[in-house]
């Protein structure tokens, strides 16, 4: 109440109409309309109301209302204000007004009518109090409790200065993260998210901050309700009272899984370009090698005829060289090694040596069964890199069985429109996907492993391989009721063989030509020029690029320039060939190489066509290649 000075002989009708001035509310009254357009003229303000807004009554007199609202005020509490008045009601509202220096505050708003003895209604009596502190708090905590509503972040709040520091508060976003509710998490520890693979040096640093009151930062394994484990950073820092003792510590958790996954997609694919480079180098070697080694065994085999014993051990070089041009052939796979052999592959042998190989692969509690029909045999593919892909699609297939299982493969000869084909199932009993990850099954790098246990690009490359083909890959499955992988394929036709394989097309030898030899590695140099020359052809060997082009400008005319792709110094065999052929228009170009490299198609299909040949290769491979020069 306001202090104010009253006469001795005030009557009680006389103090009635001052009553106004000893409140410290704000009292103000109106005339009863209009109600509309400007609003009800203002005819009389209390001294509180000019403690309140600064206006004096000589500057309100005569205005309405309105005049203490602004552009904050909040619409919607205007019209409730608008409508009450139109009905003749009271109404109590919160408001938010402006005083005449512009600044703000909050008021609780009672406006009540006022009728004369006829019943007829004369002014509106509003009586404000002010709220600003008040409403600002509210304002403030509904503001905070939209933002801890909507961070992405999880949010928790323990208690320093209780036992085993208790957590007493967590956001909406801490329960989604965890899978905890509410309930389950208030008044525990926040050690009941970590698990076996949680990090003991980031657990020490989290319990050496809470002891001495200091912040601290780290990224921590932890475990949702459901055994899953997910990858947070972790922020916590303590809060302080007054007097500047630490009474809570409050934890800030964001997701890391997401961005864990993505780095380790990142190094994965780093790996494996590592060891495409160095398996490349690798095969390139061998390769070398192996075209010496089975080159030279042909060449004796031709010779010792007469000798069974002597066969039969050519025959083993032979057969180990065949063996050893196979497994390189499954190192290069490891570098994506483009579809160079493709060709006429037997499937039967395929599954076969897919047998083989899942011996030792499978799990002792895995059932392999293969149905093979028996004109579902020979498919337009490249060996090594089918057997990879029907490989890794058992062995994802393995993954997916929790327990004793059986994984069954089935090959059927189907007709797709006119084209024959040959259709590939895997199929498992295992635990099935649901619609979003048979979604992005064939998708690079997305896997459902655990990290470190799957680069996801598996599929993704057989996908790719079997599109290369014109072939088509998809999946059914069914959560708890197992997967099925569908591979189509065409099927080969009977004038189709595999490039670089050790079968004879049955055309007949090529005919003698003047070869121009180019091969850098002196083994493989001798035992090709021998092998040309078995053949009837004349031939003159070099061992670089250089010396080649002085040679078909001087010792000339060739028919046919032997070439390896990659040479030392500055010329490729690719370049070489394309002087040569510039210069020496009807020349014709072979191509051979060990090492196929990413860059190496791209080459060759922006060259003119030139045959190419796979190291290792055969006379048989030699006399096919030469044969297509005639066509």
């Amino acid at each position: 109440m306001t202090d104010v000075a009253l006469p001795a002989s005030l009557t009680l009708d006389e103090l009635l109409p001052r009553l106004a001035e000893f409140t410290n509310d704000v009292v103000l009254i109106t005339e009863a309309e209009p109600i509309g357009g400007g609003g009800p003229a203002i005819v009389y303000v209390n001294a509180a109301f000019t403690r309140m807004t600064g206006y004096a009554p000589s500057d309100v007199i005569g205005l309405t209302p309105r005049i203490l609202q602004g552009p904050k005020t909040s619409a919607v509490a205007r019209a409730q204000i608008r409508t009450a008045l139109q009905n003749w009601q009271p109404i109590r509202i919160d408001l938010l007004n402006y005083r005449k220096d512009g600044s703000e505050f909050w008021v609780e708003l009672s406006i009540t009518p006022v009728a004369d003895d006829a019943g007829f209604f004369r002014f509106w009596v509003a009586v404000q109090r002010e709220a600003s502190q008040l409403q600002r708090f509210d304002e403030q905590r509904r503001l905070y409790e939209l933002i801890l509503a909507n961070m992405d972040g999880g949010l928790v709040v323990i208690d320093a200065l209780q036992p085993d520091a208790p957590v007493e508060f967590v956001n909406a976003a801490f329960v989604r993260m965890t899978g905890y509710s509410e309930d389950e998490i208030l008044g525990r520890n926040c050690r009941q998210f970590q698990g076996v693979q949680t990090d003991n040096e980031a657990r020490a640093v989290l319990r050496r901050a809470i002891e001495e009151g200091q912040p601290a930062n780290v990224e921590l394994l932890n475990y949702r309700k459901d055994g899953t484990s997910f990858w947070n950073h972790v922020s916590i820092a303590p809060l302080r009272d007054a007097s500047g003792a630490v009474v809570k510590f409050v934890g800030v958790q964001r997701d890391l899984t997401n961005q864990k996954r993505r780095e380790h997609q990142v190094l994965a694919a780093q790996r494996l370009s590592a060891i495409g480079e160095l398996t490349g180098g690798i095969a390139h070697d061998f390769n070398n090698l192996l075209t010496a080694i089975g080159g030279s065994a042909e060449l004796l085999s031709q010779r010792i005829g007469h000798d069974a014993d002597l066969v039969r051990l050519v025959d083993t070089i032979r057969h180990a060289s065949r063996h050893g041009t196979s497994q390189v052939r499954r190192l290069l796979n490891f570098s994506r090694t483009p579809l160079l052999a493709r060709g006429k592959v037997d499937l039967r042998a395929v599954l076969a040596q897919l047998q083989a190989l899942l011996r030792t692969a499978l799990r002792g509690d895995i059932a392999l069964e293969i149905d093979q029909h028996p004109q579902a045999r020979w498919v337009d593919a490249e060996t090594v890199q089918l057997e990879s892909a029907l490989l890794n699609l058992v062995l994802n297939a393995q993954d997916a069985i929790k327990g004793a299982g059986r994984i069954r493969i089935t090959a059927l000869p189907i007709k797709v429109g006119q084209d024959a084909m040959v259709q590939i199932e895997v199929t498992d009993s295992g635990c099935g996907m649901d619609a979003g990850t048979l979604g992005r099954l064939f998708e690079a790098f997305f896997t459902t492993k655990e990290p470190g246990r799957g680069s996801g690009l598996g599929l993704a490359m057989v996908h790719s391989f079997v599109s290369h083909l014109g072939g088509t890959i998809r999946a059914r499955s069914e959560v708890g009721l197992g997967t099925t992988l569908t591979m189509t394929l065409h099927a080969a036709t009977s004038g189709d063989t595999e490039t670089g394989r050790l079968e004879a097309t049955g055309a007949g030898p090529a005919r003698p030509r003047r070869v121009l030899l180019v091969e850098d590695d002196e083994v493989v140099r001798l035992t090709a020029h021998a092998m040309l020359v078995s053949q009837g052809h004349k031939v003159v060997a070099v061992d670089n690029p250089v010396d080649a082009l002085s040679r078909l400008a001087n010792n000339g005319p060739f028919d046919v320039l032997f070439t390896d792709v990659m040479m030392p110094g500055g010329l490729s065999g690719l370049e070489l060939a394309a002087l040569a052929k510039a210069s020496h228009p009807g020349l014709k170009v072979i191509l051979t190489s060990g090492w196929a490299d990413s860059t190496l198609p791209n080459q060759l299909s922006a060259d003119s066509g030139d045959p190419f040949l796979l190291k290792p290769y055969t006379l048989a491979d030699l006399d096919t290649t030469f044969a297509q020069l005639d066509r």
